[in-house]
């Protein structure tokens, strides 16, 4: 290699030196200056005088993370004395002072702040929790009550879980919560999958003939059913919903809630579904499907839960209609337990090809059961055109009990 060609290596190499330093230099600078720029903001938090909201957060700060009381009772005094009327300064000496084992002294600011809340909505929860950390439930059921009728989203949910926490009974519950937030009691029992006191709450409801939504009775009836009171779950359906059929809006003229005993549908995967409306006019409908032939469908989209008595027989009708159907595994009627053991009871497939024809499925009800499902069903194919294809048509569910056969001979003389 000539000397020219060293040189200009040399060069290169001197140049990326050169800016590999001053890389390094930038770096270390940035530091430096973003090292003094937090510095001096913790010191703004700590030191500055003016700024009482500062003084309060970094007493907190000295008093939770520092474990510094003496520094934290001294932020807190400058903070109250730039302004005497900041509330959440005053708390955290409440706490603090309670802390300190100066507990009448805690109990005298708290009553202080409640002079200078009076009337106010803000501050109503932090007062809350400041009473219980202080040990005085005596100041909490008015609080709980106007915190739960008038807040909303998370104050109001943890007001109703210390409220659940501190009146274990649900008649203690409503005595100290008021029965202006009984449906938010309810709501919150609900949720939880507290029964008994979910009952308590609907039953005081009924008798004090409270108005309730009926997104609330569905998602009580839900939670039922979900933790197998299908007996409380049944009765409160039949009363409230659906007094005088066994099977619900079995001609589809409500739209479904997929809630309680009503229809549900899951999600709808290589297949369409669509409610038709009786094209002679009135308020029935009927189901229609088109199955799209790319799946080998294992299908069980459509159910209802019903509620019915043990021990007793059962007749399920529904009319089918069918349309270049596709594969030997074909849709039917399907009739189980819920949450019991029962003989699963199937109809005969819809044709490949047929006009309404009415399907039929007799059930025996175990004497365990008190309720079924009944739904729409279509098994797996084994044979090489397995993929589902075709159109289905669905009406006039019914469901009827089968009169009892006597077995006793006739006596009676002729």
């Amino acid at each position: 290699m000539s000397t020219s060609g060293y040189k200009n290596i040399a060069f290169r190499i001197g140049a990326f030196a050169v800016l590999l330093a001053c890389a390094v230099w930038q770096m270390w600078f940035s530091y430096l200056e973003q090292k003094d720029f937090s510095d001096r903001s913790e010191q703004t938090l700590t030191t500055d005088t003016r700024n009482f909201r500062a003084l309060t957060h970094s007493a907190k700060q000295q008093y939770m993370l520092e474990a510094d009381l003496d520094s934290a009772m001294s932020l807190l005094q400058r903070a109250l004395t730039l302004n005497p009327s900041y509330v959440p300064a005053w708390l955290s000496l409440a706490e603090l002072n309670n802390d300190l084992g100066q507990k009448e002294k805690a109990y005298a600011i708290l009553q202080h702040v409640d002079l200078l809340t009076e009337g106010l909505k803000r501050w109503r929860w932090d007062k809350a929790l400041t009473a219980y950390q202080l040990g005085k439930l005596e100041l909490l059921p008015e609080e709980l009550r106007y915190i739960i009728q008038e807040f909303r989203g998370k104050e109001r949910n943890d007001a109703l879980q210390l409220a659940f926490t501190l009146w274990e009974e649900p008649g203690d519950l409503l005595e100290n919560i008021g029965n202006e937030n009984i449906n938010h009691l309810l709501g919150h029992a609900v949720r939880k999958k507290l029964v008994q006191p979910a009952l308590f709450f609907w039953r005081s409801m009924e008798a004090a003939g409270v108005a309730w939504q009926q997104k609330e009775g569905l998602a009580l009836l839900d939670m039922l059913l979900q933790v197998g009171e299908v007996q409380e779950a049944a009765s409160i359906w039949r009363k409230h919903f659906n007094p005088d059929q066994l099977l619900f809006n079995g001609d589809f003229s409500q739209p479904f809630s997929g809630q309680a005993f009503d229809w549900r549908t899951g999600k709808k995967q290589n297949f369409d579904q669509l409610i038709q409306t009786d094209l002679q006019g009135g308020t029935a409908r009927s189901m229609h499907y088109r199955f799209k032939g790319w799946e080998n469908i294992n299908f069980a989209h459509l159910s209802q839960i019903v509620p019915l008595e043990g021990g007793k027989t059962y007749t399920l009708t529904a009319e089918m209609k069918s349309q270049k159907m596709t594969t030997n595994q074909r849709p039917f009627l399907e009739v189980l337990g819920y949450k019991c053991k029962a003989p699963v009871k199937m109809s005969e497939m819809v044709a490949p090809d047929q006009d309404w024809t009415q399907h039929q499925v007799t059930v025996d009800v175990p004497e365990e059961c008190n309720a079924m499902v009944i739904r729409l069903r279509r098994k797996e194919s084994t044979h090489i055109d397995s993929k589902l294809a075709g159109q289905l048509w669905l009406r006039n569910f019914n469901l009827v009990e089968m009169a009892e056969v006597s077995l006793a001979p006739d006596t009676q003389q002729r």
